[in-house]
């Protein structure tokens, strides 16, 4: 077992011990935020035949002369319909927007662009261009063309395109499947009064929604109190039921910190121990044959930044996401911040743009590790690799934007 090692190592650990999940085929609403699992590859034409981009009126090339001009209504021709009708010169047809062109149309003209002399008479007071408000058959997809690649994400538009394709479920990656344990004779887990010494539970909440978040299905959250007969019965149970399995709390070196001690009684083995990282350094991961175990610390935000920056990776491994590493972006740091050379430290920031274009960050304020306040906050996190000293106001620093913010 390696430990006190770097993010970077880390990462890499986590990357080859985790495997990802069996294919399954899926409805498209199911496929939602899964990663496709399969080629897929136009069957038709999109769309399959020339049609009206309009609601106006079919012109025929001869009619495509300077407006305005008179023409014979022929015709009607609604979405939906199969006509069998071919435009001659000084006649046209009433189109609705999507329906199939007759033969020899060569425009649409809007019906804003005419006026009605009889009823069946319209004037035509501005002509459109030759191939205007007709859109061609295959515009969108071509037969034979690949509609979206294996391995990316299905996002609502990538869903409508699957449909527009003629697809009612794809192969996708299994979603996995997670149990969240929180430990401590410390949590208070009722919504009443709060009794003395007691605090509330945060970890369980927000590691489900962040596993939510993530695309992972939430089994359930347990609690251990501060036992290591009940912390074992908890893993037992995880473990019948589970991809992934995350105890809070516990993996430190106190007194009664039973979690890592409790993973190797249960032949869970354990690949690390402790990061050089702040917050989050008593990070423990193991595998059970192909189940993923995680030890986060018990602090909030240290559980926090642990899920985001190791879990949540795994978890898109499981899924089959091409994960090469966090996504970091440059921006100009507002102010000087305290740091520990040695550790890499993942600060709460608000990164947004200055009058000129540049991205700018602060912190959130304080950032002891069991202050929330400054993950709720927050919409990055800073990178201030382990090797520097003294991060400056104004100095270049990385940052990740969290999941759920909008970059600027």
């Amino acid at each position: 077992m390696e430990t006190f090692i770097t993010p970077a190592e880390a990462h890499a650990i986590i990357h080859a011990q985790i495997r990802t999940l069996p294919t399954v085929k899926a409805t498209l609403l199911a496929a939602l935020g899964r990663f496709l699992q399969e080629d897929i590859i136009a069957q038709e034409d999109v769309p399959p035949f020339d049609n009206s981009a309009m609601d106006g009126f079919a012109l025929c090339v001869a009619d495509l002369s300077a407006a305005p001009v008179t023409l014979k209504i022929t015709g009607e021709i609604a979405a939906g319909d199969t006509p069998a009708m071919s435009l001659t010169q000084g006649s046209c047809v009433r189109i609705m927007t999507g329906a199939p062109v007759p033969d020899n149309t060569a425009a649409v003209v809007p019906v804003e662009w005419t006026r009605m002399e009889t009823d069946s008479d319209v004037r035509v007071t501005r002509m459109p261009a030759a191939g205007q408000f007709v859109r061609a058959a295959g515009r969108d997809l071509r037969r034979g063309a690949t509609v979206l690649e294996k391995g990316v994400r299905l996002t609502p538009p990538a869903l409508g395109l699957l449909a527009t394709a003629g697809h009612r479920s794809v192969r996708v990656s299994a979603v996995p499947r997670v149990t969240i344990v929180v430990t401590g004779d410390e949590l208070f887990m009722e919504s009443g009064s709060l009794p003395p010494g007691k605090i509330r539970d945060a970890n369980g909440p927000a590691l489900a929604a962040q596993v939510q978040y993530a695309g992972g299905s939430l089994v359930a959250v347990h609690h251990a109190r501060d036992d290591k007969a009940e912390v074992a019965d908890r893993l037992d149970q995880a473990l019948h039921e589970s991809d992934v399995i995350l105890f809070s709390g516990g993996v430190s070196v106190g007194n009664f910190d039973y979690v890592n001690e409790v993973f190797d009684a249960a032949g869970v083995k354990r690949h690390f121990w402790r990061v050089k990282q702040r917050p989050g350094g008593p990070l423990s991961f193991g595998m059970c044959g192909a189940q993923a175990v995680f030890g986060l610390p018990g602090n909030p935000v240290s559980s926090f930044v642990c899920f985001e920056q190791y879990v949540r990776p795994a978890m898109q491994r499981l899924m089959a996401a091409q994960w090469t590493g966090p996504e970091l972006h440059r921006a100009v740091l507002r102010e000087a911040l305290a740091k520990t050379k040695g550790l890499h430290h993942f600060i709460r920031g608000i990164a947004c743009r200055d009058v000129a274009g540049q991205l700018e960050v602060r912190t959130t304020g304080p950032q002891a590790s069991n202050l929330y306040s400054s993950a709720a906050a927050a919409n990055c996190l800073i990178h201030l690799p382990q090797e520097l000293e003294h991060p400056f106001a104004g100095q270049e620093v990385d940052i990740e934007w969290l999941p759920w913010a909008v970059p600027y």
